[in-house]
């Protein structure tokens, strides 16, 4: 039986390149780096934004952690002055997330983005009592695909991965979902294509909230 929905953040619940860019930017504009644009952060994230950082970094700091250890906590001081630029959802999600809360099913959010973030955003999109928890990568622990993030919400939701559905748009939510064990609905509307998606193995393709509710509801209906 299907309890819980766990939707990624970034490229799933809302598009926070932006934000994510100009955190990013600050920090190059204060080494004296180039700056990056859109496209250039797309091909940077989804592994936390540590690795983000090092990816956004010149080449030549890239293998220098003490060098990255400045310039990750140099990130996190500057996305926090610019993380609200996200400042909505995705047309339909908030609407999908209702109904789904309405229907029964605990809401759970998990990102590699800074846990403190992921908190705040999802306060700040998702409409009040709508969602149950929300979680974010942690220094020192691992990130998605790793299934410590997966355990720990399902920990707090009270649910196992078969009564789960993992939602992302991108290939770590796809193995994320195989490592925890859990279905994945893969969404078009993000960060990456479907040819993308198709290639890295996704189950089930959503290319609207619309379309993602009707299989969430036709995935419970074969789990009851």
């Amino acid at each position: 039986m299907i309890r819980a929905i766990l939707f990624d953040f970034d490229g799933t619940i809302a598009d926070s390149i932006d934000a994510i860019c100009a955190g990013v930017n600050q920090v190059m504009e204060s080494r004296g780096f180039p700056l990056h644009d859109y496209n250039d952060v797309l091909g940077f994230i989804n592994h936390g934004p540590r690795e983000l950082m090092r990816k956004a970094l010149p080449e030549e700091y890239r293998a220098d952690e003490t060098y990255l250890d400045g310039a990750y906590a140099e990130y996190n001081e500057a996305y926090g002055n610019v993380y609200h630029i996200t400042n909505r959802a995705y047309d339909g999600i908030c609407e999908l997330v209702t109904q789904l809360h309405e229907e029964g099913y605990l809401i759970g959010v998990l990102s590699n983005k800074q846990d403190s973030f992921v908190r705040l955003l999802t306060e700040q999109i998702l409409p009040k009592g709508t969602w149950d928890f929300s979680v974010g990568c942690m220094d020192g622990k691992p990130t998605k695909p790793h299934p410590y993030l997966t355990e720990l919400i399902m920990q707090e939701l009270g649910v196992t991965a078969s009564e789960c559905i993992m939602i992302g748009d991108s290939d770590v939510d796809i193995k994320t979902g195989k490592n925890a064990h859990m279905p994945v609905i893969s969404v078009t509307w993000g960060f990456r294509d479907e040819k993308f998606l198709i290639e890295n193995g996704a189950q089930y393709l959503a290319h609207t909230p619309q379309e993602l509710g009707k299989i969430i509801r036709q995935i419970a209906s074969e789990n009851v």
